[in-house]
């Protein structure tokens, strides 16, 4: 629920991504989208502290993910690294050494047969998805290559992509329609403010790939060179073997 909990970040102090409107309308919603993390991050720590009383924490594999990226126009919803990029933070004290962080790529798809291996159990034949129990307790490489899908989120699209740890191609059906977002962005303050840019004529080229028609069917990145996904590739003769 918005502004249930006292303001711990200042909207002049968040960073603003270059597909959203730098107003204050914009920084106030990345705000209360901070507070919510800093709220979630105390919850954790209290259920961290429970485990750790009742002497379960050296016994217990904790693995904190998000369904989603962030929950704004340009991310939820979409094939980018903004929407599909997720947390993935793992603990399991004199198992998983602590502190590391990971550049490996790895899916949600591969977390039931982790959670199998981790548990000593047998992994199903009809279980997707691969353990990535290696990767964490020895720091491994990941995948080579992860993929991913919109389908239905209140309207219906055809979206794919395929990454590794470089490109990424995304293949978009109903290419005649504009992009279609999910419910609650489209009522958010940060979409109000893409619509009143828009109306104005005053949109800059990467706010306006939220409104493009006819969409590109294809689209492919350098995410060396262009974390944002910004530079569509695609039809590049250079980039064709890749």
């Amino acid at each position: 629920e918005r502004n249930s909990t006292p303001r711990a970040n200042r909207p002049e102090e968040v960073d603003v991504p270059r597909f959203l409107v730098d107003d204050r309308r914009t920084r106030e919603d990345l705000a209360d989208y901070y507070n919510e993390i800093s709220r979630m991050d105390g919850n954790i720590g209290r259920m961290m502290k429970t485990l750790e009383e009742k002497g379960r924490l050296n016994n217990t594999l904790v693995i904190f993910f998000s369904d989603n990226g962030m929950p704004f126009p340009g991310a939820k919803g979409t094939l980018y690294d903004s929407g599909v990029g997720t947390p993935l933070i793992c603990s399991w004290p004199g198992r998983i050494r602590p502190g590391v962080r990971s550049r490996a790529l790895l899916s949600v798809i591969d977390l039931a047969p982790t959670i199998l291996e981790a548990a000593g159990l047998p992994v199903p034949g009809t279980v997707q998805g691969k353990s990535m129990l290696v990767d964490l307790l020895e720091e491994g490489p990941g995948r080579e290559y992860v993929f991913g899908e919109r389908n239905w989120h209140n309207c219906d699209e055809h979206m794919r992509y395929v990454r590794n740890s470089r490109f990424k191609l995304i293949r978009n059906a109903y290419t005649e329609l504009p992009f279609g977002n999910p419910a609650d962005l489209s009522m958010s303050p940060s979409w109000y403010s893409l619509m009143d840019l828009k109306e104005k004529a005053e949109l800059n080229r990467e706010q306006r790939r939220h409104f493009v028609v006819p969409r590109p069917a294809a689209e492919f990145y350098d995410l060396d060179s262009d974390p944002g996904e910004f530079d569509n590739l695609a039809g590049h003769p250079e980039y064709a073997g890749e």
